[in-house]
């Protein structure tokens, strides 16, 4: 394993030294290696961080005072995060017998100073032309390798002039340009292990038939050539032992990403507005799950049941969601402050909707928690990740005759959901009595002295909707309602011209956040809403 920091040998080689620079993976910058050579000195990567810099070009100054040397950096794909000291420290740039080598789509994107190729635009940072002097794996200076599985491997040979000889090879997937570079036993792979994670997939470049087949590129590189290491781009060196398993899972996250979209600035944008949405909503929902289950230990406790409220305190693991949600609470304000970037708090994100999911098992809670509550909370989870990933919502719409739909929703929220029938014909079963009287002690009748009621006018068409996903969120409208202190709604139905209006009383009720919110899960059911001066506007087509 490589130590981060220190000159170390480099095995398979005539008496070169790695320098690494190892991070922990950070979407604004990279790892960066440094070698040295009797005959010259090779930077991998520079990474995008000022201080990293300032070390390589000291060590560079140090080792050139030595002796004079050619100095070749070489880059494993063109994202900023591998490459933006490069183009922006111009006294790196100003070193005497520098040569910059990426590969040719790479090498035009630097040349051109491409902010979307080299994805600079997602961080909001700037990009200048960055001439390359060697561009990689053109048609007259690379070699094709069949590798037995269909898959051509393209690779090239670059003599050193301390005698020993660089293979660099084509591995596109995560961006066009993407290459692995072998010196002596050192394999270095780039961000080939971070191609399918969410919020990484898509971005510039990305392609997820390329990267299938660079996956079988490299696990040939790995069967013939003698790699006794790798080295990523992000994060702490791997044992050429453990990749194939790696590779393993790599391919099969790849393999379901066929309908991913483009990672653009567009949808980091509506990622980022998603994120801030996602934190106030998780925070309450599961605040709210949370008080359920605590709530009703504390009864089963007071009622002697003390297995019975510990198993339940221990279903949720509100403790660790709490603290998930902290951290991103606190890694918004620091976003606010100006510390952190856009595609930052979208990562952390996603970071902490993994974590929830981790920890989150909704059927096991569905005897004591509203079925509505636990398919909210999880779509959370699941229509978030579906905007990161780029794919296209898929709303599964039927016609349905809405006045029934609303009238079975407000008979549901207004109505005891178990009967006393029931209570008695779990007595002989322990199991099932217990069961029973958790539901019965878990149950909060919130809608308990509101007065919910419907208004149709006239005979309607059938309309398309999502008719859970519709029911669900008007059930959240009205918790919402509730909770500031309304204690009479009444919902109307009627014809709006083409399409049926549904209004719901409230003006003010909803702050611009909730409305930005339920607009996005609305959207889902078929639906678009709309606020006005004295009531919420929920338009649907007719089927």
């Amino acid at each position: 394993m490589l130590e981060d920091q220190r000159w170390q040998p480099v095995p398979g080689t005539a008496g070169a030294e790695i320098y690494p620079f190892l991070r922990k993976p950070d979407v604004t910058c990279s790892n960066a290696y440094l070698v040295r050579t009797p005959g010259e000195i090779l930077i991998i990567d520079t990474g995008a961080d000022p201080g990293q810099m300032d070390r390589i070009f000291s060590l560079v100054e140090e080792s050139l005072r030595e002796g004079p040397r050619p100095v070749l950096l070489l880059l494993t794909h063109c994202h900023a995060d591998h490459c933006y000291q490069a183009i922006r420290d111009r006294r790196f740039r100003s070193l005497p017998d520098l040569t910059v080598a990426a590969e040719e789509a790479g090498a035009r994107a630097l040349e051109a100073g491409d902010a979307a190729r080299t994805v600079a635009e997602l961080m909001g940072w700037e990009v200048e032309p960055l001439p390359v002097g060697l561009p990689l794996l053109s048609p007259r200076d690379r070699e094709t390798l069949e590798t037995g599985s269909g898959t051509v491997l393209c690779r090239q040979q670059i003599p050193l002039r301390s005698g020993d000889t660089l293979l660099v090879y084509h591995t596109p997937g995560h961006s066009h340009d993407s290459i692995c570079i072998r010196l002596g036993e050192y394999l270095f792979i780039g961000d080939l292990l971070f191609a399918t994670s969410p919020g990484i997939a898509g971005i510039a470049g990305w392609d997820q038939p390329a990267l299938l087949a660079s996956i079988d590129r490299v696990r040939w590189i790995l069967e013939h050539e003698p790699v006794r290491l790798c080295c990523p781009g992000h994060g702490r060196s791997i044992p050429a032992a453990a990749m194939p398993a790696l590779l393993d899972r790599l391919a099969g996250d790849a393999a379901g990403l066929s309908g991913i979209g483009t990672f653009d600035r567009e949808r980091l944008d509506d990622s980022l507005e998603h994120a801030v949405d996602l934190l106030q909503e998780s925070s309450r929902v599961f605040a709210v799950i949370a008080g359920r289950l605590y709530a009703l230990a504390y009864r089963l406790e007071d009622l002697g049941e003390a297995e019975e409220a510990r198993r339940y305190t221990e279903m949720l693991e509100s403790d660790q969601i709490d603290e998930f949600l902290a951290g991103f609470s606190r890694f918004a304000d620091e976003f606010d402050a100006g510390e952190r970037l856009e595609i930052q708090l979208v990562l952390k994100a996603i970071q902490v909707i993994q974590r929830i999911e981790a920890h989150f098992v909704g059927a096991r809670l569905n005897h004591v928690v509203e079925a509505s509550l636990l398919r909210r909370a999880d779509r959370l989870l699941t229509d978030f990740m579906s905007t990161i990933m780029g794919y296209q919502e898929t709303v599964t719409l039927s016609a349905v005759d809405l006045a029934p739909v609303l009238q079975d929703l407000i008979t549901g929220v207004s109505s005891c959901p178990f009967s006393d029938e029931a209570f008695i014909e779990a007595a002989d079963d322990p199991a099932a009595y217990r069961d029973e009287l958790a539901c019965r002690l878990a149950y909060l009748p919130l809608f308990e002295g509101v007065g919910l009621s419907l208004e149709t006018e006239g005979s309607l068409p059938p309309v398309l909707i999502d008719r859970e996903r519709f029911s669900d969120e008007i059930v959240g409208v009205l918790e919402d309602m509730v909770a500031t202190g309304v204690h009479d709604i009444r919902l109307s139905l009627r014809r709006e011209g083409d399409v049926v209006g549904l209004r719901v009383p409230g003006p003010g009720v909803l702050s611009e956040r909730r409305l930005r919110f339920y607009r996005r899960k609305f959207g889902l059911a078929g639906v678009s809403l709309a606020a006005r001066e004295s009531d919420l506007l929920l338009l649907v087509e007719t089927g």
